[in-house]
């Protein structure tokens, strides 16, 4: 026992609880519960963290978190195999600003997860070019532009790979999906999910769904940007990345 305490004390703690042994039971702190937030800092020893749009190194690097910052993190997920400060791991934490961190740079107070897992959307019944990571990586490689202006339907589309989606609207868009069984109208939308909203022009509105109540999409402050989800008015619901005419 005395070696176990010797080696916990020389190593990064990143324990949610120390083990300990009580009549002969080993005892340890159960993981937050499903969904619930916590809080982790961020350790690279000087380096700024690079945020990246999915959960691997090959997914595109928008933004960066200074060393010794306080982060939330939103949920967690599987991704690229990183070594950090704390080890190497294939944990990746989503945080508030809608992107991803290597856990192995955070410290959490536990080795695994501390909260509940990413919801991603369920495979569409047409598969598009791109998967849901990739998908969003591409419309996080456009934050900040105005191009896609009222071209929002578009932009979704091209995230996931298609040149054209074949609905002149996103209402017409979001209307084949009540049509056809395929409109959720209840429960946020998971990661990879196509949000639909009404408009006063009568066009439409749809952004994609982040996870844990984030969106990517055009129209965020005249531009495409990070927000809630509900952020837009006349909320519809969200869907599966489903483009059954596209091309």
């Amino acid at each position: 026992m005395s070696t176990l305490f010797s080696v916990l004390r020389r190593r990064p703690a990143r324990f949610a609880a120390l083990s300990a042994t009580v009549a002969g039971v080993m005892l340890f702190a159960l993981p937050s519960a499903a969904n619930a937030s916590a809080s982790g800092t961020v350790n690279t020893a000087g380096t700024a963290l690079t945020v990246r749009a999915a959960p691997g190194t090959g997914f595109d690097a928008w933004d960066t978190v200074a060393d010794g910052s306080k982060v939330t993190i939103l949920c967690q997920t599987e991704g690229s195999q990183v070594s950090g400060t704390y080890g190497t791991s294939t944990i990746w934490d989503m945080l508030a600003r809608g992107g991803f961190v290597s856990d192995a740079y955070v410290y959490t107070g536990g080795d695994g997860y501390v909260t509940g897992k990413c919801d991603y959307v369920g495979a569409p019944p047409r598969a598009n070019p791109r998967g849901i990571n990739a998908a969003i990586s591409w419309a996080f490689s456009h934050l900040g532009s105005s191009a896609y202006e009222n071209l929002c339907l578009k932009f979704t589309g091209l995230s996931y790979g298609w040149s054209y989606t074949n609905w002149a609207t996103a209402e017409v868009g979001g209307d084949y999906m009540v049509n056809h069984g395929y409109m959720h109208t209840s429960g946020i939308p998971p990661r990879g999910a196509l949000v639909w909203y009404h408009n006063s022009s009568g066009t439409g509105h749809v952004v994609i769904s982040l996870g844990e109540g984030k969106i990517i999409g055009t129209s965020v402050g005249g531009q495409v940007g990070v927000d809630d989800y509900l952020y837009h008015s006349s909320y519809r619901g969200w869907s599966q990345p489903y483009y059954p005419l596209a091309g």
